[in-house]
């Protein structure tokens, strides 16, 4: 008979990863954190996320994540929730008032491949790389199912733009096919204006990168884990 898994559970100090339900699957979906400041059965207690969400957001339904140490491996576990309030003075243990957020659990955590739509950021040394055509361009963030990078405007992308990329990790090239989900000009404010934020979705059906792909970053996660960055 199999073991079965031991499931984690939140304490206060937990940092979450948060996305809203409907948009798990899209390449622009909006990725939060926060932090767990009390846990009492199925309502959660969480420090304002970053970036910062308003009333409006009440009742929205949420994928709860979170890092856990099980039988010697960092594995992500998950749940279901709504945003139920927004409290504008919550007293923490330093004593200082601060603005907070309570969500509704509806199931208990279980591991989840968040890998597929949570980007991570790649640290500044990383062995992951992507070409367009001849021209190695700055990656921000990947995922399985996409990445988003900055280019010059020099050519100008437009959603639904078909796109040959190469992807490389480590030593081995993939080639892939990606489609353009989002397109954003750089800020007024921004140092560089010449450049624009394209986010993209893979399309492959190659086991092999799926593979290594996920490998790459769940190593980039464990590393950012140690560093204590997520």
């Amino acid at each position: 008979m199999d073991k079965k898994m031991e499931t984690p559970q939140l304490k206060a100090g937990s940092k979450l990863d948060i996305v809203f339900e409907n948009e798990i699957m899209k390449s622009d979906a909006h990725y939060l954190k926060a932090v767990v400041y009390d846990y009492k059965d199925d309502l959660i207690t969480i420090s304002q996320t970053s970036p910062a969400l308003n009333s409006n957001f009440l009742n929205r339904r949420i994928l709860v994540t979170f890092l856990a140490k099980i039988e010697r491996r960092v594995l992500r576990f998950g749940f279901p929730a709504r945003l139920i309030d927004l409290i504008a003075a919550y007293r923490i243990s330093s004593g200082n008032d601060v603005e907070a957020l309570q969500v509704k659990k509806y199931a208990d955590p279980a591991p989840v491949d968040f890998r597929m739509y949570f980007r991570v950021r790649l640290p500044s040394k990383s062995d992951l790389s992507l070409f367009l055509k001849e021209d190695k361009v700055n990656l921000m963030d990947i995922s399985i199912g996409g990445a988003k990078f900055t280019y010059p405007k020099k050519h100008l992308f437009q959603p639904a733009d078909l796109l040959d990329c190469r992807l490389i990790i480590g030593s081995t090239i993939f080639n892939v096919k990606a489609k353009v989900r989002n397109v954003l000009a750089a800020s007024e404010w921004a140092a560089n204006k010449n450049i624009q934020y394209v986010s993209v979705e893979f399309s492959y059906d190659d086991k092999h990168l799926e593979t290594s792909l996920g490998r790459a970053i769940l190593d980039i996660e464990r590393g950012l884990l140690s560093e204590g960055k997520i």
